[in-house]
């Protein structure tokens, strides 16, 4: 991008913030999407100087729910690779759990199978799994589920860093409270 087009879409950008600001802010985010247009010029993500010709994978800048409303499938077991596909796009291939997938599911309003650890097991492609088991209910995509996300949803490898469960290191104590207790009662 060369000066002249940086100083065009300040311009455009700080024009456009004055009419965001004036918005409901509920409304704000989808307001935004319509003009980003006019910012760039014509396409929204493309650059005149890419080098990718101007294609743009889905997972970049999607709502949530312009993601799922991209993909319809009729099997349960495709919507737990959709839901995971999703998480590697927000979070790369960091650990999701299956509380994680039922939650976002029930979000987004998608059936999914009452096993989904199951379908996480065998789910495979050209004969290699997709994900791998990282602990108990917890699971992580494979390098083939990863090439998996990129060819069938066009998703690219997401860097959002995941909130810790802070919730582990309390239930590594409670074996010791409990004998604690013990001792203390008898």
């Amino acid at each position: 991008m060369d000066k002249n087009t940086f100083d065009e879409r300040v311009k455009k950008i700080k024009e456009v913030d004055k009419i965001i600001k004036a918005l409901d802010p509920t409304i704000r985010e989808s307001s935004f999407k319509l003009l980003l247009s006019y910012i760039t010029g014509g396409k929204v993500g493309s650059d005149k100087n890419d080098n990718n010709g101007g294609t743009k994978d889905l997972g970049d800048d999607l709502s949530r729910e312009d993601f799922f409303t991209k993909f319809d499938h009729d099997k349960p077991a495709d919507n737990v690779l959709l839901i995971t596909a999703y998480l590697y796009s927000q979070y790369g291939n960091a650990n999701f759990s299956l509380n994680e997938i039922r939650e976002l599911a029930d979000d987004v309003g998608v059936t999914i199978p009452a096993r989904i650890d199951m379908t996480l097991k065998m789910a495979s492609r050209d004969n290699k799994y997709l994900f791998t088991s990282a602990s108990r209910n917890k699971y992580n995509p494979t390098v083939h589920g990863e090439k998996c996300f990129k060819e069938s949803y066009g998703v690219k490898k997401g860097r959002l860093k995941k909130e810790e469960d802070n919730t582990w290191p309390l239930l590594n104590l409670l074996p010791l409270l409990i004998k604690a207790h013990i001792k203390t009662v008898f």
